[in-house]
């Protein structure tokens, strides 16, 4: 019975952490988050710029590549709690000022045809 050698190791050690560098998501640098009223893009915002504005009765800032609504007047205050995004599939959402954040996915080009 033959045992484990250092270089039966190193191999193990190596596709291991290979596997490992796999698994770990690639995070999309967001640049522009589109701002939704009553369902049209109403404001395309550049998320590498530092700045605050009002909306529909709602305070947006823009801070370090992120968007958050600050202040709202509607009752429940979600949209102000949920906080700060700054990736793709994470929307902010106010449904009493008809309001929807979200920042656009960053590959929307077709990636193949098939007829």
């Amino acid at each position: 019975m033959r045992f484990l050698g250092k270089l039966d190791w190193l191999i193990i050690v190596i596709l291991i952490l290979t596997s490992i560098i796999l698994f770990i998501p690639r995070r999309q640098l967001a640049t522009i988050a589109e701002i939704y009223h009553d369902g049209r893009l109403v404001m395309t915002v550049d998320l590498r710029v530092d700045s605050q504005f009002s909306l529909e009765g709602m305070k947006i800032a823009v801070s370090g590549g992120r968007i958050s609504v600050v202040d709202s007047d509607c009752p429940d205050r979600i949209c102000v709690n949920q906080g700060a995004i700054d990736r793709p599939g994470m929307p902010i959402v106010c449904i009493p000022n008809r309001i929807l954040i979200k920042i656009p996915a960053g590959y929307t080009q077709l990636d193949a045809i098939t007829q």
